[in-house]
């Protein structure tokens, strides 16, 4: 396990919660095994989002993967690098900085929070992360640090090796971008996310992986 590391990917790591709840949903994508909704935030101009697809997996080859920051720009969509700032393997709480690719316009940084939880019943893992206001990692030159992402991992197992993968969050990416252009990224970002994952998935590294700490159905 020495080689994985604890984040949060996506535009938008989370809270406790869904970014969308099951009221307000809009289902935008449906095709190539990968369902996308979006929904309104209270207070918000910029929509949050849920993605689901199902994967042939062990809980924790998902949580290798995510796990394995090196492997984050090869299929985590618009993400350039993940750093690992902090980590404690016993509470399983991490803190990591994310760079996301927006070109043509100036890249974006977040600092984010994290845990992962696995529910004793249901055997569902569960990665919420959140930005954070961190002085000891400020903002760098070249970027624009963003001043809100939030979302959630949930790797709920169905059984025979199969495992629903839920994807939801929400970003604000700073500076002056319209919203509707935001809007749509956050159509097509889960989409292309989800699609990375089963594309990592299907090589074989991880598809198989059992970790300790993780009880596999």
């Amino acid at each position: 396990m020495n080689r994985l590391m604890w984040l949060w990917l996506c535009l938008g790591l989370s809270l406790t919660g869904h970014a969308c709840g099951l009221q307000g949903l809009q289902q935008v994508i449906d095709r190539d095994g990968v369902r996308v909704w979006t929904c309104d935030m209270p207070d918000q101009t910029l929509r949050g989002f849920k993605a689901v697809t199902t994967v042939d997996s062990t809980l924790g080859g998902l949580i290798s993967l995510i796990m394995d920051t090196g492997a984050a720009s090869e299929w985590v969509y618009r993400t350039d690098r993940i750093e690992l700032l902090k980590r404690d393997d016993d509470s399983r709480t991490f803190t990591v900085r994310a760079e996301a690719d927006f070109w043509p316009l100036k890249d974006r940084d977040v600092v984010m929070d994290g845990r992962i939880v696995q529910d004793p019943d249901t055997l569902t893992v569960t990665v919420d992360s959140r930005s954070v206001a961190n002085p000891q990692f400020p903002q760098r030159d070249k970027f624009v640090r963003m001043p809100s992402m939030w979302g959630r991992w949930e790797f709920r197992p169905l059984g025979n090796g199969k495992v629903e993968v839920t994807m939801s969050g929400h970003a604000d990416p700073g500076g002056r971008i319209p919203d509707f252009l935001i809007n749509m990224v956050v159509e097509d970002t889960p989409f292309q996310t989800l699609l990375g994952l089963r594309r990592m998935l299907a090589a074989g590294k991880y598809q198989r992986l059992r970790l300790d700490g993780i009880r596999e159905r």
